[in-house]
Formats: C-alpha cells, sequence, structure tokens
C-alpha cells in the first residue's frame, strides 16, 4: 500500500470516529424516561385564592406565603408557612392585622444573607383595594424587624409559570394542573398531572404557582386546590415534591451533549473533510518533493559516463 493511500485510510477512520457517536447519541435520546414518583405532599391553611412564589432555603426547608386574597372579601393579611425538608411546618406568622385594621398582603419572598427573609407586598387598612408598596424584613424565625414604605418595591421574585431550567439541561413547567418535563432539544419526556381530594370526595386538578428544582436534585411544586367543602376559591396550599431523579451540583459534570442538529452534524463533518484536504495536500507535496530530489534515468546515466 502507498504511503497517499495509508493517509487516506487513516483520514476515513478518523471521519467515523467523529460521526459514529452523533448518529447513535441521535437514536438513543429519543427513549422514554419515567416520572418520578411523589416523595410527599402536605397541605396548609384554608380559603386561599393565590400563593407565592416557593423558594427552598439554606436548611434544606421552604418558605412561601399565601397572597392575603379570600373569595368574597378582598384583602387579608398574609401567612407565612416556614417547613423543614419534609415539609412540615416549624413557625407559620401572619402578617397583621395591625391596629385593627392594618395589615400586608405580601406578593413574594427571599431569604437574606442573615438567615432571614425580605417580603414584598401592599400595606393596606381595612378590606380595601387600596394598598401602599411596602417591604419587610423577617428574622430567620419570622419575627418582624422592620418595614419600609416605597413608590414601588423590588421584584423579589414571581410564581414560576412559565418554567425553569433543570440542572440535566432540560426544562420543567406548569401547564393546567400538570408538570411536564423536557430535554435538551425540549422534546417532552414524561407529564405528571397533579390532582387533590376535597373534603367532598371529588378529585380535582391543583392550580399550579411555582415550580423549583431542590437540593437533592427533585421538583418542588407550590399549588392550591381551589375547592374546600365543596365551595368554589376556598381552598388549602399544597406542596409537593417529587423523588430526586435529577443530577447534583456536586457531582462530576455532565459532558458536553453531542450535537443532534444538521447544523452541528455539518459543523463536524466539514471538520474532518479539512483534515482529509491537509492530509492530501501533505502527502501530495511530500511526494513531489521526492520526485524532485531524484535524477531522472537520463541525468544519471549522463553522470555516470566516462569523460
Amino acid at each position: 500500500m502507498s504511503k497517499f493511500a495509508t493517509l487516506l485510510l487513516i483520514a476515513i477512520i478518523l471521519l467515523c470516529s467523529e460521526l459514529l457517536p452523533i448518529v447513535f447519541s441521535q437514536t438513543s435520546s429519543s427513549e422514554a424516561v419515567s416520572a418520578p414518583a411523589i416523595e410527599w405532599q402536605n397541605s396548609y391553611g384554608g380559603s386561599t385564592v393565590s400563593v407565592s412564589n416557593l423558594i427552598q432555603t439554606t436548611d434544606g426547608g421552604y418558605i412561601f406565603m399565601d397572597l392575603g386574597w379570600r373569595y368574597n372579601v378582598g384583602f387579608q393579611p398574609s401567612t407565612v408557612y416556614k417547613v423543614d425538608t419534609a415539609g412540615n411546618v416549624q413557625w407559620s406568622k401572619t402578617l397583621g392585622p395591625y391596629n385593627t385594621s392594618e395589615y400586608l398582603g405580601a406578593s413574594s419572598i427571599i431569604q437574606t444573607n442573615d438567615g432571614g427573609y425580605e417580603i414584598a407586598g401592599g400595606w393596606t387598612i381595612g378590606v380595601t383595594y387600596r394598598y401602599t408598596p411596602t417591604l419587610v424584613k423577617m428574622g430567620a424565625q419570622g419575627n418582624i424587624e422592620w418595614a419600609a414604605n416605597y413608590s414601588s418595591v423590588p421584584d423579589l421574585g414571581t410564581a414560576t409559570f412559565a418554567g425553569i431550567r433543570t440542572s440535566d439541561g432540560g426544562f420543567a413547567y406548569c401547564k393546567n394542573g400538570r408538570v411536564i418535563k423536557t430535554d435538551i432539544n425540549k422534546n417532552t419526556q414524561w407529564v405528571h398531572v397533579l390532582n387533590y381530594t376535597e373534603s367532598s370526595g371529588r378529585t380535582n386538578p391543583l392550580s399550579l404557582f411555582s415550580l423549583i428544582e431542590t437540593s437533592d436534585g427533585a421538583l418542588a411544586i407550590l399549588a392550591v386546590g381551589e375547592y374546600h367543602s365543596g365551595i368554589a376559591r376556598t381552598g388549602r396550599i399544597y406542596l409537593i415534591k417529587t423523588e430526586p431523579f435529577l443530577p447534583l451540583p456536586t457531582q462530576t459534570p455532565l459532558p458536553t451533549p453531542m450535537p443532534t442538529s444538521l447544523s452541528a452534524l455539518t459543523v463536524e463533518a466539514t471538520t474532518v473533510i479539512l483534515l482529509i484536504i491537509v492530509v492530501f495536500a501533505i502527502s501530495a507535496s511530500a511526494v513531489l518533493l521526492k520526485k524532485r530530489k531524484q535524477p531522472s534515468i537520463k541525468q544519471a546515466k549522463k553522470d555516470s559516463a566516462p569523460l
């Protein structure tokens, strides 16, 4: 086998080694994935219309609030719920009333660096719909440290209606009482329908408000069951946690996903084709250079003839 043929064979082997993993990755990406089981589900409060964003706290637990609305009543004091890693209530704090009629209707919450919390909401009097934007600082055990009124308050966080990016590179989002998990290419992997049973025994889908990925690689969902005792919009808050199924941040980073699109495939193929061209050019140059250095037969005879 000539040197050129050998180099060409090497280039073809390199091409195959680049393209075959792409083909196999495309085949394996269509494999079905089972939805994770529900690890636990707890309910809280009553007569709740909507809830705040859900956050996981530094101790592994969770904190959230109802938004201070009641059916046919209007603004009412919000209640903050702090729960442990299993959803058991550690403490709860109702934000008012103060001076008989003043209270805070909260909207969103974050945890601060000192282990406490900041709450954005509206300070109001009575059951009117007029309120003053307010920021409240709460201690780690729910004690209010200070409250300040502003013409506007910072956006501390909102309920996750659209969805979140998960640690496996895919997405999870809430829609019509369902949690939908997709892969990195937004192909649906699984759908989880979340229901609750009201006191009459009837089963209804939950209204999902906030979705987060937990520190152990699970999903936690904050929702409201809108019916209680058969009456519309008088339900309870539900916190639901799935079993862990996502890669943890502390684990070895995920390998870079193999490209699956045609454009990515073209880039890989182009790279290898360029490699073949370079190898061919080098080998051709070497052959030409060798021929130039070797004297012709006539020249060799002439040089060897006696003078």
